[in-house]
């Protein structure tokens, strides 16, 4: 069945993946990123993969505004069952001494904080229907301590905090969470960074996305609350 999904991130890497995943099951897609230009032309392939409709909201997770508005325009596109995949995401790695503090506070602004934000202004239409899934794609980093990526790890973690509470509160009014822990992917995320591991050792943004699309196609008695993906050899 068709369902509306929000996707924040989408305009590169697993968000790009993860929308033209989602395309081929017929949805109705919101595609949320800050590049226009990318979105437009994400929206069409979107469209000949499938998707019912594919709208693009040029947004910035970092202003308190694009909450609200993502949920208008989600609620334009009528019925359907509502998903939110939270992709949206930067990471500055280096140390923290010799790092920008603006650049370690983006971090936690966009991973956490916009995370926070676009799903407290969908959560009410999620919970007028009675039924609504959450999809947080975070990061083994979580979990796993990497040098030189403290505001990285922390903004990961808060938002795995955030929707274990989330699902704590509201999984019993028909909301359904998940939080996904990809290990290193090969996406432009890791073009600025020194030291990153091999590409050709990662994970396929493809198969991320694949890994969504399969989560959004679980029936609505069953929920993943947790799940981990990692390359053949590991965490890298």
């Amino acid at each position: 069945m068709s369902k509306r999904i929000v996707v924040t991130g989408a305009s590169g890497g697993i968000g790009r993946e993860t929308s033209l995943a989602l395309a081929k099951d017929g949805h109705a897609l919101v595609l949320v990123a800050r590049r226009l230009d990318r979105l437009v032309e994400l929206a069409q392939d979107c469209l000949d993969a499938g998707a019912r409709s594919a709208d693009a909201a040029a947004l910035d997770l970092a202003d308190p505004a694009t909450g609200p508005r993502v949920a208008d325009h989600i609620a334009a596109l009528g019925h359907g069952e509502l998903v939110l995949v939270n992709v949206a995401g930067v990471a500055h790695f280096g140390p923290l001494h010799e790092t920008p503090v603006e650049d370690h506070l983006r971090q936690i602004q966009v991973n956490l904080l916009g995370l926070v934000s676009v799903t407290h202004a969908l959560l009410p239409q999620m919970l007028a229907a009675g039924r609504g899934q959450v999809v947080n794609v975070l990061s083994v980093a979580v979990h796993v301590a990497f040098p030189y990526a403290e505001a990285y790890s922390a903004s990961k973690a808060g938002a795995y905090a955030f929707g274990k509470s989330l699902s704590a509160s509201y999984r019993r009014q028909g909301l359904r969470v998940t939080s996904l822990f990809p290990g290193a992917t090969d996406t432009p995320l890791w073009d600025s960074q020194r030291g990153s591991p091999p590409r050709e050792d990662m994970l396929t943004a493809q198969a991320v996305g694949q890994v969504v699309r399969e989560l959004v196609r679980l029936p609505a008695d069953r929920v993943v609350d947790e799940m981990t993906v990692t390359p053949p050899k590991g965490v890298l």
